[in-house]
């Protein structure tokens, strides 16, 4: 056999062999463990955004028992913008921030047309009005916004 081969198999130390076929065995429980980590943090990703979404949750549930009771709705009301503000801050903190829309020129990456409004005071293609907010994840879009877009009128020949 020649200096720089590779003895067969069956010459080769038991002990490495064992050695081996350990290493291995490690290497797939480690393998196997780190898949079910992955899969533990997929499944409990979002727990820190509902434990600070929950409270907020809570201020709607005892606005609407409020409600229910006859409570004044100028105080109820405001109890309402406060967890609204509060909401949008938990969403910003994770990363969500809306589309920019009204005055805004309309645009097919961020906005969805759902009507055209006769606007003279607007260029044409502009955003008026808005439906529904959409919004960006860490400016990726993740719901575009619903908008009516300013059209200019037509002259008629008539």
């Amino acid at each position: 056999m020649k200096e720089n081969e590779t003895p067969p198999a069956e010459d080769k130390d038991p002990q490495h062999l064992d050695q081996l076929l350990r290493q291995k065995a490690d290497f797939e429980n480690t393998k196997k463990r780190l898949e079910r980590d992955k899969q533990e943090a997929i499944r409990y990703a979002n727990e820190k955004l509902l434990v600070e979404v929950l409270p907020i949750m809570d201020d709607l549930d005892r606005a609407m028992a409020s409600l229910n009771e006859g409570h004044d709705a100028r105080m109820i009301a405001q109890g309402l913008k406060l967890a609204q503000e509060k909401l949008h801050q938990v969403l910003e903190r994770h990363g969500v921030q809306p589309v920019k829309g009204v005055g805004e020129a309309f645009d097919p990456n961020l906005h969805e047309a759902v009507g055209t409004v006769e606007a003279q005071d607007q260029k044409e293609g502009t955003v008026v009005d808005e439906v529904q907010r959409g919004y960006l994840l860490n400016g990726r879009l993740i719901r575009p916004s619903r908008v009516r877009i300013a059209q200019t009128r037509q002259a008629t020949s008539d």
